[in-house]
């Protein structure tokens, strides 16, 4: 099929974010082509009003002439899912899959239940949709739980590709960027950086990212605390674009022990920046460090110590991993993510208009 238009639909689009960031990139990359796109949101966001368009103006967007495929970002609970279900053009999937509800239920039961939400709402999406498109094979394996769906894979590109250069930190990085949220264990982290700091006692953690949970952050500030790590553990919050690129370049690793990922976009900007990537083998993890990094099939705290005590005094290993990591990094550009995107929306050589 030749589409037209390709219009994207998103619960909210967030500036910066990992989906807010590839809804947009898809939109320029469709333009490109020749193909008209626009992208509506169910919740406006005041940053990103220029760029977005509110439900009830799709008509004026939709021609019933043309050829129009409605492609819709799933990630959360959303009345665009049930607008969209209503509608009688062609939709298609984008699966940037959920965190699984039970990983949330202890510290935000709203955000638990919101996520069951979400998840019903899929059902009926792949019930209705005509194809799929993944960020990764762990998430095509994940969608087809929920029903018998075309799916293709295709990665989220990198956007910037970064000069392999490093600044020489005043003491070692370990560096962990994203939400600071329990799925993304960092108090599994920061257990393991209290055993690193018996050997390497300069060693310094940088937590990168916003809060998503009052009572994680309590239970994470308490932790630094009781272990005696209030001086080498430092949360940053939200930073901006500018300041995000200074915290990879003065990384010595870059570690995550993430419970769940669909995708898992700082490994990739790791890998860009030529920092060493440690990562546990959870979810699509593995699938994106691919042979970049150090995986570890557990989480033992001592084990992921030694291992980034080795990688913080082995500059063989730490230069390996490296280039490794920046090597893997170029699977993800936006020609080769692009084209990908093309076969999967404009299958059989077809080419928009």
């Amino acid at each position: 099929m030749s589409w037209d238009a390709v219009h994207q639909f998103v619960p909210t689009l967030v500036s910066g974010d990992a989906i807010g960031t590839h809804v947009l990139w898809i939109q320029q990359h469709l333009r490109d082509r020749g193909c008209r796109s626009e992208i509506f949101v169910g919740i406006d966001n005041s940053e990103t009003l220029a760029e977005t368009k509110p439900l009830d103006l799709v008509d004026r967007y939709v021609r019933s002439e043309s050829r129009t495929l409605l492609l819709y970002h799933v990630a959360q609970a959303s009345h665009c899912a049930d607008f969209l279900l209503g509608r009688q053009e062609p939709l298609a999937l984008i699966f940037h899959n959920f965190t699984p509800p039970e990983l949330l239920m202890h510290w935000d039961p709203d955000a638990a239940f919101d996520l069951l939400r979400a998840q019903d709402q899929l059902c009926h999406l792949v019930e209705k949709a005509q194809f799929a498109i993944c960020d990764s094979g762990f998430n095509a394996r994940s969608l087809a739980s929920y029903g018998k769906l075309d799916t293709s894979v295709v990665p989220l590109p990198l956007q910037n590709k970064a000069r392999l250069e490093q600044s020489k930190p005043r003491r070692p990085i370990i560096l962990f960027v994203g939400r600071v949220a329990p799925n993304k264990a960092i108090h599994d982290l920061i257990t393991a950086v209290a055993l690193l700091h018996q050997n390497v006692a300069e060693a310094e953690l940088r937590i990168v990212g916003g809060p998503t949970s009052d009572l994680y952050d309590a239970t994470l500030a308490g932790l630094v605390e009781a272990l005696g790590l209030d001086e080498i553990v430092t949360f940053t919050g939200w930073v901006d674009g500018d300041q995000l690129q200074r915290e990879y370049r003065e990384a010595s690793v870059f570690c995550t022990l993430s419970d769940h990922e669909g995708f898992g976009v700082p490994i990739v900007e790791a890998m860009t920046h030529g920092v060493p990537v440690v990562a546990f083998e959870s979810t699509a993890v593995g699938e994106t460090v691919g042979d970049g990094g150090l995986l570890l099939k557990t989480k033992n705290p001592q084990l992921v110590a030694t291992a980034l005590e080795r990688v913080l005094t082995d500059e063989r290993l730490a230069k390996k991993l490296s280039e490794n990591g920046y090597r893997r990094s170029a699977s993800f550009t936006p020609e080769l993510v692009g084209n990908a995107l093309n076969r999967a929306l404009f299958p059989l050589g077809s080419e928009a208009q």
